[in-house]
């Protein structure tokens, strides 16, 4: 595989203009046969029904069963296992679906479950939790499937009773689990977090982010500290070496390709700095990966 494919929204596919929908794994088995690693432009929360197996979302394994959702964000690699047996659905939407309801345009980026930095991208609710999560998204497909008669705000209100469900049920499992305190609610955090996920391909300058935000490098290495508990420049360097073992695990792109596409220098200075950052060669790791 030369790239990763990318699954976009088809906002049309109900013969009108809709940035949310609510479909069964099986409904869409037939495109993650084909291509089981892909990457996602849109939000996806998928809920498993039944079944038991091993997802990889960017270099995370998870093992997941019934009750557990599935958080994934724009820009994140999916990877299923082939003939996938798990039963569920998946809940999807464009970020601005929501924006043009809320006048909070951090509303997302302030739910703990969908933050770039979170520990984990899966959820866990309880069964009477679940159950109730499962009516509302009946009820959203309804809705939808109204077409033309569907009430788009009715929809946006449905999505934000189940993301603060959600929220309720990630809740209850940070009280139970030891956490970093300051959970993102700096928006100068939030947007460079979103600058990050943007640029971070071609810019790797602290200085470039921080005239972005019309504050001091200084400045932002302290809220990132504060938060993340490390500098702005590890954050950003995190997200390139991310997307370095994506493309060495997911695609068939030589290393010299890779690093041309991260816009190092050169393919030696992309492998000093890979191995710095995880104690073996971009060669090595695919070759791990490929076990």
């Amino acid at each position: 595989m030369r790239s990763i494919p990318q699954f976009n929204f088809y906002r049309n596919k109900y013969g009108i203009n809709l940035s949310i929908d609510v479909v069964a794994i099986q409904d869409f088995k037939k495109f993650i046969d084909q291509k089981p690693t892909h990457r996602l432009s849109y939000f996806d929360l998928t809920f498993i029904v039944s079944g038991n197996e091993e997802l990889v979302i960017n270099d995370s394994k998870l093992s997941v069963k019934r009750g557990d959702i599935v958080c994934a964000i724009p820009g994140q690699v999916w990877s299923w296992q082939e003939n996938t047996k798990l039963e569920g659905y998946a809940l999807v939407f464009e970020e601005n679906f929501l924006l043009s309801f809320f006048k909070d345009r951090f509303f997302l980026r302030n739910l703990s479950y969908l933050q770039i930095h979170r520990t984990s991208p899966v959820v866990t609710a309880n069964e009477n939790d679940f159950e109730m999560l499962l009516q509302y998204l009946d009820t959203i497909k309804s809705e939808i499937l109204k077409k033309n008669d569907c009430n788009k705000d009715i929809l946006r209100a449905l999505l934000y009773l189940v993301l603060s469900l959600l929220g309720n049920c990630d809740s209850k499992i940070l009280e139970k689990a030891e956490h970093k305190k300051g959970i993102i609610t700096d928006r100068y955090m939030e947007s460079f977090t979103s600058l990050v996920e943007a640029n971070f391909m071609h810019q790797r300058e602290l200085k470039f982010y921080a005239d972005k935000l019309f504050i001091t490098t200084n400045y932002l290495n302290k809220i990132t500290k504060e938060v993340l508990g490390s500098t702005a420049k590890k954050y950003i360097s995190d997200k390139v070496i991310q997307e370095s073992k994506n493309l060495l695990h997911y695609t068939s792109l030589s290393i010299l390709e890779i690093s041309s596409k991260l816009n190092y220098e050169t393919s030696s200075y992309f492998i000093r700095m890979f191995r710095k950052h995880t104690g073996m060669t971009p060669k090595e790791y695919r070759n791990s990966e490929a076990k």
